[in-house]
């Protein structure tokens, strides 16, 4: 049973977007970058690889984008290509300089599982070492995990240079510059952990100021180490997260954070039995969490309701029930944990739209983000502070394409710019427990129904007789384990995946029955997989909800996973987004 929880709940339970301007005062605008510090953060968990292909696709247009810029004719509004020396036709001009000092980095989502067994070499199942990658800066080759690629100066990461000015110089062939970044990000792989917390990942490796290297048993009552305590606390501070930040993050640069993630965030809070919400097993048995309380089901909000592990709540008719495991699948500890356990062990989503708005961190120090040279105390900026208009967060995450474009019927038309978002529709408000206004965005193990209001499509019931029955998330399943969710959006596999011989992660392999990733044209199923799917991401898109202007959306569900000359192609609208919203910084 669970003991008393300590969440230490440090934030407002009301997400407060950042102002236009920032977050950290009212300075005149900051010059222009002539640094960028891109971070990638890639969910590395199970069924992503097909993900990490597409977007490895991508990375020649933003490499091109950022090295040799377009032209803009403003009159026409056209974009121009300059001729062979760099020059544009009469009448246009470069869209941005051409980028020459570019850090590139890549870490995963996995980092463990805050002391419970699951993602750790104590499970009770085979480990992987790439489920506790520890927001560390990860260059391992795509082929065998345990070779390094080569990186600058064997920091973790890569740096191009073309004027030399790095000591040692930096990479100065663009080809080269791309085949490595596109093996870096298929190098994350998907044999990760399957909780994932891309958002704590990025923020433990540019914001925590004590980053902790372990996490050990603790005494519930006093919090000290104790080999046989029930709670779980952190010790000491990871020296390779600080190594790492200091050599990649510059103070004058503008910082990118890309996100790529199939599954929405799971940032469990560290400290006290927080754990649980990952563990596995007690003992030889499947560990079950005790279901929250009768308020918890309408009225998550209530102070009554709290966990039926709790003194006083026994008595309670939803806490006097029988507990069927099947209520309690691992696979969705992470979904819906008020309404079902009566306890939220996830941190608030206002801890990383601070970390990227505000310069101080909750203790008045200054935020690494903000100030690389901090003084020894953090009380004082011995170096330049960063301007929060330097920062952007790019999220390619579950969200359907068709909410998000310019033209829902047409994504090479672009996508919209955050301040044009239907925020509602997409993202609801997790923290007041509103569900997004689109069916296609609610969190769901039972079938939805609806129609969306961007798009006027119907939601699918489940049985349709077509994969393509709804053009944005194939149709709605029945899901009888209860143990997954119903998917926000589908994309095509650029080729079919038999799963009977396939050696990886395939969706298909079992339970195939009902499911529009395995099904064909004609409406019968198979173990051959055609299309990838994804989930709702409430969390993530409640961040970029907050960043505010400094915010970029787009669809993990690419429109066109074939026709590699399409403005649609894979992840380009992403990029072509991305690089737009970083043009007013360079």
């Amino acid at each position: 049973m669970l003991l008393a929880i300590g969440c230490d709940v440090r934030y407002a339970d009301v997400l407060v977007p950042a102002p236009d301007g920032g977050g950290a005062g009212d300075a005149a605008p900051p010059p222009p970058a002539s640094r960028v510090d891109l971070l990638l953060v890639i969910d590395n968990s199970a069924s992503m690889a097909d993900k990490q292909d597409i977007l490895a696709l991508a990375v020649p247009d933003l490499v091109q984008r950022l090295v040799a810029p377009r032209c803009h004719d403003a009159s026409s509004e056209q974009t121009l290509e300059p001729d062979a020396w760099g020059n544009c036709p009469a009448g246009s001009s470069l869209e941005s300089r051409a980028l020459t000092d570019l850090h590139i980095g890549v870490i995963t989502s996995s980092l463990g599982g805050v002391g419970a067994d699951s993602c750790s070499d104590s499970a009770p199942v085979p480990y992987s070492p790439r489920t506790q990658d520890m927001a560390h800066l990860v260059a391992r080759s795509p082929t065998d995990p345990s070779q390094p690629l080569p990186t600058w100066n064997d920091k973790g990461f890569l740096f191009w240079d073309p004027a030399g000015q790095g000591t040692p110089a930096g990479e100065t062939s663009a080809g080269v510059l791309v085949d490595r970044f596109a093996s870096m990000v298929r190098g994350a792989g998907q044999d990760g952990c399957g909780f994932e917390m891309g958002l704590e990942a990025w923020y433990r490796f540019l914001v925590d100021p004590a980053p902790y290297a372990r996490i050990v048993a603790t005494d519930c009552a006093s919090g000290l180490p104790a080999a046989d305590g029930g709670c779980r606390g952190p010790e000491g501070v990871d020296p390779t997260v600080l190594t790492q930040r200091a050599d990649f993050l510059r103070e004058d640069s503008l910082v990118v954070v890309l996100m790529l993630s199939d599954e929405d965030d799971c940032s469990v809070r560290v400290g006290g039995q927080n754990y649980l919400a990952l563990q596995a097993y007690s003992g030889a048995q499947p560990f079950v969490m005790p279901r929250g309380t009768s308020a918890c089901a309408n009225t998550p909000a209530s102070p009554e309701c709290r966990s039926c592990s709790l003194a006083g709540a026994g008595a309670d008719p939803a806490c006097m029930e029988p507990r069927d495991p099947s209520e309690d699948a691992l696979n969705l500890r992470c979904w819906h944990q008020k309404q079902r356990f009566g306890i939220d062990f996830l941190y608030p989503v206002q801890r990383y739209v601070d970390a990227l708005t505000q310069d101080r961190l909750e203790d008045g120090t200054w935020s690494p983000l903000f100030c690389s040279k901090r003084s020894g105390d953090g009380a004082t900026c011995e170096g330049t502070p960063r301007d929060p208009s330097q920062i952007l967060l790019a999220g390619v995450v579950g969200v359907p394409w068709q909410l998000i474009a310019r033209d829902p019927n047409d994504l090479a038309a672009g996508l919209l710019p955050s301040s044009e978002l239907p925020w509602d529709a997409i993202a609801g408000d997790p923290a007041s427990f509103v569900e997004p206004s689109s069916p296609f965005m609610v969190s769901s193990i039972q079938p939805r129904s609806g129609v969306d209001p961007i798009t006027g499509e119907s939601v699918a019931p489940p049985g349709a007789s077509s994969p393509t029955a709804s053009p944005i998330n194939g149709h709605e399943r029945e899901i009888p384990g209860r143990n997954d969710l119903q998917y926000a959006c589908v994309l095509d596999l650029p080729v079919p995946r038999a799963c009977s011989v396939h050696m990886g992660w395939c969706d298909c392999s079992e339970g195939f029955e009902g499911n529009p990733l395995c099904q064909t044209t004609d409406g019968s199923y198979g173990t051959t997989q055609y299309r990838a799917k994804a989930y709702p991401a409430p969390r993530y898109l409640s961040v970029l909800r907050g960043v505010g202007k400094r915010a970029v959306v787009a669809s993990i569900c690419a429109a066109d996973t074939r026709n590699t000359a399409s403005r649609a192609f894979g992840y380009r609208p992403a990029i072509e987004a991305i690089v737009e919203a970083m043009q007013p910084s360079l």
